[in-house]
């Protein structure tokens, strides 16, 4: 490991090429979370004028609790109660047949 951090302190085009690999790097990580946060605004700039505007003319329905555990109950059937012995494993070699 200490010698390849000596090979890159060494060569200065090699570090820059690495710093500027990394500049690059960290500006699509922010570019990618600056594009969530804008769309999280307008989901919410969205929201908030319907709510302003629309609520007395298109209400949100209400939910019933009763359908909701209506549904939960028939989901939570489907769920394994052990999910490291209910499941099957499919992940092995299959044998090669010998000739």
């Amino acid at each position: 490991m200490q010698d390849v951090v000596n090979q890159i302190t060494a060569n200065p085009l090699f570090t820059l090429v690495l710093a500027l690999l990394a500049l690059l790097l960290i500006f699509l990580i922010l570019k990618s979370l600056f594009r969530m946060a804008l769309f999280l605004v307008g989901v919410f700039v969205l929201y908030s004028v319907y709510v302003y505007f629309f609520q007395e003319k298109y209400p949100i329905p209400q939910v019933d609790s009763k359908t909701i555990e209506e549904w939960t109950n028939k989901v939570v059937e489907f769920i394994p109660s052990d999910l490291n012995l209910s499941l099957v494993d499919s992940n092995f070699t299959r044998s090669v047949p010998k000739d």
